[in-house]
Formats: structure tokens, sequence, C-alpha cells
């Protein structure tokens, strides 16, 4: 779920959107409505931009970590590594930078395509610690948790069921009643989602990828020994090298008989035929 969304983002800044004060409306809703088609649930641009921003105070914290004295930066791997020692002692004073320290970081190049261009604000700002619009009132109950969900279980992030911001757009102001008319996905589905998603990406990779023919180079002058033998008709011939150039021992073999010992075989050959 995370890697569709952000590759949708990083695909709009590929093709020219600026980032710098974040995105527009229009940019979020259409990876609202392209997560929707794709999963067949719906889904706001609001859950859409609240999943975007906490991978966003992610990506905070991973230039942080990157930046530690103590830190080497694995540019193959996409891993911030330190020492035993400076990981232990670090880990423990700050636990939750556990999942971000000698191992790859998960995204990284999407967090980087998108958040590397600079700091978002406004509206449409990323980091928690700055004014947000009305776009991510949703999280502001739970008072703009680190990790605001996509999608809820039936209750919006603030504790309230069936709130909706006051944001208006594409998708972005669904509300969700008791009566289940629109189903929101469990943590169960989430994951089967995520794990159908990498599915997906394979499949495509390989349907794109270039159809390699493998073949097996046969002798050059097959073709010319073979379809010059006089005394038979061009089909004969025709149909004996058809079998040659299947089998490359037999090819191969046939291009160093004696002339005599080729029209023997040719007969042979169209004899069992």
């Amino acid at each position: 779920m995370s890697g569709f969304i952000l590759r949708k983002f990083a695909d709009l800044v590929g093709q020219g959107v600026k980032t710098d004060k974040g995105f527009k409306e229009v940019h979020v809703n259409s990876v609202a409505k392209a997560l929707t088609e794709f999963s067949g649930q719906e889904v706001t641009g609001t859950q859409v931009y609240n999943h975007l921003r906490k991978w966003r105070q992610k990506w905070i914290r991973v230039c942080r970590l990157k930046d530690l004295s103590s830190a080497h930066w694995d540019e193959n791997t996409f891993t911030i590594i330190l020492d035993d020692e400076h990981l232990l002692g670090h880990t423990k004073d700050n636990p939750k930078d556990a999942e971000f320290l000698n191992v790859p970081i998960e995204n990284y190049v999407q967090m980087q395509i998108i958040f590397g261009a600079g700091q978002a604000t406004g509206k449409y700002a990323m980091a928690s610690n700055e004014p947000l619009g009305t776009i991510s009132d949703i999280t502001e109950g739970a008072g703009a948790s680190e990790e605001p969900c996509l999608v809820g279980t039936g209750a919006t992030a603030s504790g309230s069921a069936g709130a909706s911001p006051s944001h208006s757009g594409a998708g972005a102001g669904s509300s969700y009643g008791s009566n289940g008319k629109k189903r929101r996905l469990s943590d169960e589905e989430l994951g089967i989602m995520a794990g159908l998603t990498g599915a997906v990406n394979k499949l495509a990779e390989a349907v794109q990828a270039p159809v390699v023919v493998q073949t097996t180079d046969v002798h050059p002058d097959l073709y010319q020994i073979c379809m010059s033998i006089p005394g038979f008709t061009d089909e004969e011939l025709m149909t004996c090298l058809t079998y040659l150039l299947d089998n490359k021992r037999q090819g191969d073999g046939f291009v160093k008989m004696e002339p005599k010992h080729r029209v023997l075989w040719l007969r042979q050959h169209l004899a069992k035929i």
C-alpha cells in the first residue's frame, strides 16, 4: 500500500510537479483515485495525504540519522550503518530509530524523489511541527500522531465516527456511516493488499520485460551445402534442412560428411518420414 502511494507521487515528481510547496489538491486526489481503482475500496484524498505525511516524518528522521557523526551511509543498499557500540547506545536512548539503522531503508528512493526537493509549507505541509490545513484535520484530534493511518476501521483518526474534514474535493469528504455501505479496509486486508501490490508490480515488470529468444548458432555453410545437393527436389531438401537446423549436432555432422555420405543421409532421412 505504501509502495503504491509513494510510487504514484514519485511519478508525479518525475512528470515535473513541484514539491517545494507540497502537492496540490488535484495531485493528492488523483493518487487517491488510482488507489481506489487498484484496490476496489474507497480511499479519500485526506487518507492519502495523511499517509504521505507519515512518510514525510520518516524522511525527516532518516535525514537526521544520516547526519550522525558516528553513522556511515551505504549508497548501494540505502542503509545507515552504526557500529555495535554506537547502535546499542543510540537505540537505548531513541528506540524508535531502530527501524532505520543497520537495515535497508524502505522506500528510500521514492522518499528522496518526493521529499528531497525541500520542506513543504502551507496547507499541504508535511512536517509535524508546522500548521496544517483542513485536509489533515482528521489527525489533529489525536495530537497529530507520528503515524496517522491511511484508513481507519470505522472512525476517523480523531476518534469520531463518520467525521469528515471541511476540505472539498474528489473523494476527500467521503464519510463512513454505521450502515456499512462504504466498508473501510481492516489491518488484515491492508496486509493482504500490500502483498498483492508487490505481486502485481513483479508481474507488470515481467510483462514489460523484453522477450529474449535464445538461439543456437548453426554452421554458416549448412544451408548452401544442403540445398545444393543434386537429385532431390527443393521440397525434400527443405524438409531435411529444417531438421538439421533444429538439431545442431546433426547439422554440424552433416556439413563434415563426404558428399556421397550426405546423399545417403538425405535418402535415409526422407525414407523415415
